[in-house]
C-alpha cells in the first residue's frame, strides 16, 4: 500500500484539486498520511497568487531533502500554479523533485502520468524492504524513468489506463472531500476552471488558463454522489462562479444552484468566488428560495474602494456599482453575511484613494474580510506599472484598514446576541467545546456532546467576539424560521 501526503496552498480551488487526486489516489489503493514522515509520495500543489506562498514553498522544498535522504524510494511531486510558471527552474534547482505539473495540464493526462508513479513506487517499494541490510543501507535498482516534466513526458509515452479509471480521473478533475478524523466530511466541487478576466494583479489567467466550465449534469452527479456518501457542506468553487455557463445547455450559476439545492438529503452549500461585475438578482432569488440547502453567505470581493484604483486593476466596477450590489445582496437575502478581499499598496494607489477603501469598509461593515499588502506578481500587467508607495506606507495603511476592518466584524458579530442560529455542527475541539459554523460561515462554540458532530441543531447565541460566536445549545426543539437561523 502506498501513502501519501498532501501539502495544499492558497486558495478553494486547490483544495478541490488535492481533494480530487486524493479521491483518485485511493482508487488505486492508496492511503492518505497526516505527516511527511509517513509518506511514500508527497504531493505539493502550489499557490501563485502571493509571492509569500511561492518563499514559503521553496523554504518547504528545502525541508523535504531530509526525507528524501532517509527514504530512497520516496517521491516528491510539485503541481499547480507555481508549477505552471517555474517548471524549469524547480527542476533544475531541485534534482530530488520527482514531477511537476502546471495547473493548466490536462488532469486525466496527469493522472494517467500519476498511475504509473504509483506503480513503479510499489515496486521501489519491495525491492526497498528486501534490500535493506541491518547497517541501513539500501540498494535500489534503477527502474524506467518516467521523466520529471509530466506534460513532456506524456507526450512521448503511451500509458493508458482501463475505462474504469479514466472515468474516475475525469471526476477526480471535479474535486474531491476532505474528512478529517472526528469532522464532518466536506466537498469540494469544482464547477469551472481558470479565468477570463485578467485583472491586472492576478496571476491565475496565465497559471490556470482561459475558463471553462463543467456540464452542469456531471456537477449535480457529483455532488450527489457526495451527499450520499456523507458530505455535510458541499462549496462550489471557480474564479468567477457567477459566470457558469454549461457547456451543453447554456444555462447560468442561478439555475445550477437551484439544481444542487432540489438534490435530497440534509446538506448545505457554499459558493466562492462571484465577481462583483456578474453577480444578477437570479442567482440571489435562489438564494433566498432555498434558505435550508444554500447559505446566506456571499464573498464578494471589493480590492478597492477606489473607483479610480479599479480601473487599474482591471475590476470593470466602481465603487459606486459595488455599493448597489451590496444593497441588493442584502435586499434580496435577508440576513446575508458578506467577506471580502481587499489590496492595499496596489500601484499607484494615493493617501486619499486609500482613504475610499477604509470608508467603504466602514460603510458596508463586512461580517469577515482578508486584507493583503498588493504583492507583485510577474507576467501580470501591474508588475510594470510604477509603484512609489514605500513598503513602510503599505505597512502602515494595512494595519489601519484591519483595525476598521476587526471593528465592523465585532459590531456585526453582536447583532447575533440573544438571536437563535441554525448550525452544522463540525468537529469538537482540543478544549472540548463543540466547534459548529452557521449558515453565514460564523464560527460558533458551545458544550454539548461529541455524538452531535454532523448534525443541524440550533444555537442561541450569548457572546459574540471578533472572530467566533458562543452560544448554548436550545434543549426544546423550536421551529425555524423562515430565515432559516439567519439573525433578525
Amino acid at each position: 500500500m502506498i501513502s501519501v501526503f498532501f501539502k495544499t496552498y492558497g486558495c478553494q480551488a486547490n483544495v478541490a484539486d488535492s481533494a480530487g487526486i486524493a479521491s483518485f489516489l485511493e482508487g488505486l489503493g492508496c492511503v492518505q498520511v497526516e505527516s511527511e514522515g509517513l509518506a511514500d509520495l508527497i504531493i505539493i500543489n502550489t499557490c501563485a497568487i502571493r509571492e509569500k506562498a511561492e518563499q514559503k514553498l521553496y523554504s518547504y522544498l528545502g525541508e523535504l531533502l531530509e526525507f528524501k535522504e532517509k527514504l530512497p524510494y520516496l517521491k516528491i511531486g510539485i503541481i499547480g500554479c507555481v508549477a505552471s510558471y517555474r517548471k524549469d527552474e524547480m527542476l533544475k534547482r531541485f534534482e530530488y523533485i520527482s514531477f511537476v505539473s502546471g495547473a493548466r495540464d490536462e488532469r486525466t493526462t496527469f493522472l494517467t502520468y500519476l498511475a504509473d508513479v504509483i506503480v513503479q513506487l510499489q515496486t521501489e517499494k519491495q525491492l526497498f524492504a528486501h534490500n535493506f541490510d541491518r547497517t541501513g543501507d539500501v540498494t535500489l535498482t534503477q527502474l524506467a524513468i518516467l521523466g520529471r516534466d509530466v506534460k513532456l513526458a506524456m507526450s512521448k509515452r503511451s500509458l493508458v489506463l482501463p475505462a474504469r479509471l479514466l472515468k474516475e480521473g475525469a471526476q477526480a478533475a471535479m474535486g474531491g472531500t476532505l474528512a478529517p478524523e472526528g469532522e464532518i466530511k466536506r466537498a469540494f466541487i469544482n464547477i469551472t476552471t481558470g479565468c477570463n478576466n485578467y485583472c491586472t494583479f492576478c496571476i491565475v489567467p496565465f497559471t490556470r488558463g482561459r475558463e471553462a466550465s463543467y456540464p452542469l449534469e456531471d456537477i449535480v452527479m457529483r455532488v450527489s454522489h457526495e451527499v450520499v456518501a456523507g458530505a455535510k457542506e458541499i462549496t462550489l468553487i471557480g474564479q468567477n462562479v457567477n459566470s457558469y455557463t454549461c457547456p451543453q445547455t447554456a444555462v447560468r450559476f442561478a439555475a445550477l444552484l437551484e439544481a444542487v439545492a432540489l438534490i435530497p438529503g440534509s446538506f448545505w452549500v457554499r459558493y466562492v468566488s462571484p465577481h462583483p461585475k456578474d453577480m444578477t438578482r437570479d442567482v440571489l432569488e435562489v438564494m433566498a428560495k432555498y434558505p435550508d440547502k444554500l447559505c446566506a453567505w456571499c464573498h464578494f470581493p471589493l480590492q478597492s474602494g477606489s473607483s479610480r484604483v479599479l480601473e487599474l486593476m482591471n475590476r470593470t466596477y466602481t465603487k459606486e456599482e459595488y455599493l448597489r450590489q451590496v444593497d441588493l445582496i442584502r435586499a434580496v437575502v435577508p440576513g446575508v453575511a458578506l467577506s471580502t478581499d481587499i489590496i492595499v499598496g496596489f500601484p499607484g494607489e494615493t493617501h486619499e484613494e486609500f482613504l475610499e477603501t477604509r470608508d467603504v469598509a466602514q460603510q458596508v461593515g463586512f461580517d469577515m474580510a482578508y486584507s493583503f499588502v498588493y504583492s507583485r506578481r510577474k507576467y501580470t500587467k501591474a508588475f510594470s506599472m510604477g509603484d512609489t508607495c514605500s513598503p513602510e506606507e503599505k505597512a502602515a495603511r494595512l494595519a489601519d484598514l484591519q483595525e476598521v476592518l476587526r471593528a465592523g466584524s465585532l459590531a456585526t458579530a453582536q447583532r447575533y446576541i440573544g438571536k437563535n442560529l441554525r448550525v452544522l455542527v463540525e468537529k469538537r475541539t482540543t478544549n472540548g467545546k463543540l466547534l459548529a459554523r452557521s449558515s453565514g460561515n460564523h464560527r460558533v462554540v458551545f458544550d454539548g456532546d461529541g455524538s452531535l458532530v454532523g448534525t443541524f441543531i440550533e444555537v442561541c447565541i450569548t457572546e459574540a467576539g471578533q472572530s467566533e460566536l458562543r452560544g448554548e445549545i436550545i434543549v426544546a426543539p423550536t421551529a425555524i424560521s423562515k430565515e432559516h437561523g439567519r439573525a433578525a
